[in-house]
């Protein structure tokens, strides 16, 4: 969910939606407004998405949608004291995956350079091999935090092992090679002790680098 608000102020009537709220088909989800003011309307602007009918609700200052089919749909609420209204204000309910959000320049930098050597690969698979990768990556952010890893030793030797369960020394070589240095600022020492905080930045650095090997078969 968006957490940066729509603020309408309007003598004294406020009302404050998400500016959008994400779900799925066929689910109840849930608009939440913060107002000074006991009840609120609501109004669904565009076709398909169904509003619970608010009446029957206990708290009228959340409303309850759903919708059968993917797509944006525009919803409008407004409250009043006494017989002045509050401006109206609108949130956008997105049903089906959000989108990613964009890369940041340093993962658009890595991006590009694992596509130019994805792209030189004349190795059999490699699609499947990178998919295999990227997923590796990905359960790697889980590991990290795990209470059975302490020290960078028993970190690097659960990755070896998956590793090797999945894909040859000789797949992928040269981009293995480029990601090798996204660890340069990490612990070396088999040794070190991994702390919470620098569990959080590895596993932030895995799932980025799975992100973008996702990217580059595309």
């Amino acid at each position: 969910m968006n957490l940066i608000p729509i603020l309408l102020l309007t003598f004294g009537q406020q009302v404050t939606l998400p500016q959008e709220i994400y779900g799925q088909p066929g689910q109840f989800i849930s608009i939440p407004s913060v107002t000074d003011c006991k009840s609120v309307q609501w109004v669904v602007l565009d076709a398909g998405l169904n509003l619970f009918p608010v009446e029957l609700l206990r708290d009228t200052t959340t409303a309850v949608v759903s919708a059968n089919n993917p797509g944006k749909f525009r919803v409008l609420a407004y409250a009043a004291k006494g017989d002045v209204a509050s401006k109206p204000v609108m949130t956008t309910v997105i049903i089906g995956d959000p989108p990613e959000p964009a890369p940041d320049e340093t993962t658009s930098k890595l991006i590009r350079e694992l596509k130019s050597l994805y792209v030189s690969l004349s190795e059999d698979d490699k699609a499947g091999k990178v998919t295999k990768l990227s997923g590796l990556y990905s359960s790697f952010a889980s590991t990290v935090k795990g209470e059975e890893v302490q020290t960078a030793g028993e970190l690097l030797g659960l990755c070896k092992e998956a590793t090797s369960r999945v894909l040859s020394p000789s797949d992928l070589r040269e981009i293995r090679v480029r990601l090798q240095s996204e660890m340069s600022g990490f612990p070396t020492d088999p040794d070190a002790k991994l702390d919470d905080k620098i569990k959080k930045v590895i596993s932030g650095k895995f799932m980025e680098i799975s992100k973008a090997l996702e990217r580059i078969t595309k």
